[in-house]
């Protein structure tokens, strides 16, 4: 059984998720796809969307406002550019950027956002609107919208994904995609890291062991030559060795404490269990039941220790593990997945690692993999291509040749056409973030756009690996922050320190598991989470706030204020009485939250994270501070002098 689509495993942008209908176009070139905001974010030599050039450009954002009850909202626009709105099929005037009261009545509602650039083609928009009853002036969330339209295949990710450029030739300039620039596992040593016979396995079937990889089959290992070049591959690999002496294998008398970790680090969110007696097809969880067959000796921990030491762009990212961490998860799979391996009906002779050279050359290895010697063979310019699917990689198999088979459906590879080589040259942070979102797994574990983390129905799976420990204490909640709000909520800086792995400590110290680090894509994701909500990139103030507005929001934290003190550490001083709920330390608390977002949360959390624990210190009437003593009870300023107090004493 093969996974079915490599779109969905990656878990690009699909019409369950996505909320709008978006079409980008600049002169004759016109792009569509799926988005989940109306906002938007263009510097100047920027592509307005993938595939298209930089400059002046149109976009038209088209979906349905789900309103769950009558409303008489306000809508207001910031931009730079020109916005007009429809709701309903009716256009809505706007008077120095906000518009009349108008009436929504409950149910679907017609909307579409129309954006021009300036001349110069870089600009923004941001949508609000505002409720007096329920909600003050916000961006507009995606989860008031749907759209019916089906997101299309994204045809210049599957070309990308399968590293397709690294065996052609081409010239695509400073603005492509990022992707286009990684390859496979650099093979220096690899066979001081793995086993021979699972090399020859993996070069025979890579689909078999691992249903949602991007590495191509190169043999037929359903014939007898297709099976001894696999054999003889795989010989050659296991010659490839720094001569080092083999170490030894991980200590199994940890396996149990490894099992824990497994557990309460949420790894069951990307992998299936290590004695899995089918991968999830459904779900694109990683399979680990052939780790024991994989790995030599301790390189297992080393590998846990440090993924990227020989992939730069494995998807496995960097949990910066103790040794301890490291040597008992090793321990755990390997002692739960020896004899689980997936079945294999080959028979493979004997390899001959003479012949394997030679294969791995004519077979252009060298192209995807660092490690080898330059090959001989060489592939077309990927211009000089013409029909991709009459033959070669994306041509029926009678037709293939010598091309390797992608893993790919027949979908999939019809999507692929030399229509996407402009989407190739051109792209946006935003669609690469929304790409790796997918690609990293990012909705495993973290809500997003109103949909359940992965993990939340398969976390119960491990759970009897903690069924020797007698006591455990469950009080602390162990809620992961949604990612739908991220790129608003915090400055660009501190998500890219995230994804680098260099907050420390971590603004939820309670928490079992942990935000890995992803260095690779820090920087672009960093930016691009931003720009989904049409923001530029930002950074802490550094001024000095006013004396008055600190002591105010000193007072308001306190005991004889709203009493966030019960539940937040400030610095070096516990929180006074946090038991089932601990808030995060507010000496970090400048540097991580932007301030619309803030005011944003402090007005009405649950809106923004409904399950949180965070209570609310507006009136929900008419919205004025629940300390009507204190700057006449304006919960704005209230809140702002909060803000300029956890400023004063950020670290």
């Amino acid at each position: 059984m093969r996974f079915t689509s490599l779109i969905a495993f990656f878990g690009l942008i699909t019409s369950a998720q996505a909320s709008l209908t978006a079409t980008f176009k600049s002169g004759d070139t016109s792009v569509t796809t799926q988005v989940a905001l109306p906002a938007l974010l263009v510097t100047q030599g920027e592509s307005p969307g993938t595939g298209l050039a930089p400059g002046p450009f149109t976009a038209v954002y088209q979906g349905i406002l789900s309103i769950p009850k009558r409303y008489r909202a306000y809508f207001s626009v910031e931009s730079q550019g020109t916005v007009t709105l429809k709701i309903n099929g009716e256009d809505v005037t706007f008077i120095e950027g906000k518009s009349e009261r108008l009436r929504l009545n409950p149910g679907e509602t017609p909307i579409e956002i129309a954006y021009t650039s300036p001349e110069n083609g870089s600009g923004f928009f941001r949508l609000y609107w505002e409720e007096r009853r329920e909600f003050p002036r916000e961006p507009i969330p995606a989860s008031a919208f749907t759209t019916g339209d089906k997101a299309p295949l994204d045809a210049a990710h599957l070309f990308a994904s399968n590293n397709c450029i690294q065996c052609h030739a081409h010239d695509f300039g400073k603005s492509a995609m990022p992707e286009l620039k990684y390859s496979g596992p650099n093979l220096t040593g690899i066979g001081d890291r793995t086993n021979e016979a699972w090399l020859t396995r993996w070069i025979a079937q890579p689909e078999k062991l691992k249903p949602t990889t991007t590495m191509p089959a190169m043999v037929d290992h359903t014939k007898p030559e297709g099976a001894q070049a696999a054999a003889d591959i795989g010989a050659y690999l296991a010659t490839m060795s720094s001569g080092k002496p083999a170490t030894k294998t991980p200590d199994l008398s940890l396996a149990q404490k490894g099992g824990e970790h497994f557990h309460k680090l949420g790894c069951i969110a990307c992998h299936s269990k290590p004695d899995a007696d089918e991968p999830d097809y459904e779900n694109g969880r990683v399979p680990l039941n052939n780790v024991a067959t994989k790995f030599k000796g301790d390189t297992l921990i080393a590998f846990l220790k440090n993924p990227q030491e020989h992939h730069e762009a494995i998807k496995m990212p960097n949990f910066r593990f103790s040794d301890e961490e490291a040597s008992s998860l090793a321990s755990y799979l390997t002692k739960t997945s020896t004899g689980e391996h997936t079945p294999d009906p080959s028979e493979f002779p004997p390899g001959d690692a003479v012949r394997g050279k030679t294969l791995v050359d004519s077979l252009n290895c060298a192209a995807c993999h660092e490690g080898l010697a330059p090959s001989t063979a060489k592939s077309p310019n990927i211009y000089d291509l013409k029909d991709w699917s009459a033959k070669g990689c994306l041509g029926p198999d009678e037709k293939r040749g010598k091309a390797p088979r992608l893993n790919l459906t027949v979908e999939e590879k019809k999507a692929i056409t030399p229509a996407v080589l402009p989407s190739l040259k051109h792209d946006t942070v935003e669609a690469y973030t929304d790409r790796q979102i997918g690609a990293l797994h990012c909705a495993s574990c973290h809500n997003y756009n109103g949909q359940d983390p992965l993990l939340s129905k398969t976390h119960a799976e491990t759970k009897s690996l903690l069924d020797h420990i007698t006591a455990t204490d469950e009080r602390l909640i162990q809620s992961r922050p949604p990612l739908t709000h991220m790129g608003a909520m915090l400055h660009t800086s501190y998500i890219e320190n995230m994804l680098l792995g260099q907050v420390d400590p971590g603004p939820r110290p309670w928490l079992e598991m942990r935000m890995p680090a992803f260095p690779l894509h820090a920087k672009h994701m960093a930016h691009g989470l931003g720009q989904h909500h049409g923001l530029a990139v930002s950074e802490p103030s550094r001024e000095k706030p006013a004396d008055d507005q600190v002591k105010i929001g000193e007072q308001l934290v306190g005991m004889t204020g709203y009493a966030c003190v019960t539940c937040h550490a400030i610095n070096d001083k516990p929180a006074l009485a946090a038991f089932e709920v601990q808030g995060i330390n507010f000496g970090q608390t400048h540097n991580r939250l932007r301030p619309g977002y803030y005011h944003q949360w402090m007005f009405n959390p649950a809106r923004l994270v409904p399950d949180t624990k965070m209570p609310r210190y507006t009136n929900p009437d008419d919205g004025t501070g629940l300390r009507s003593d204190i700057l006449e009870g304006d919960s704005q300023k209230q809140f702002e002098a909060v803000r300029r107090y956890i400023q004063s004493i950020s670290k």
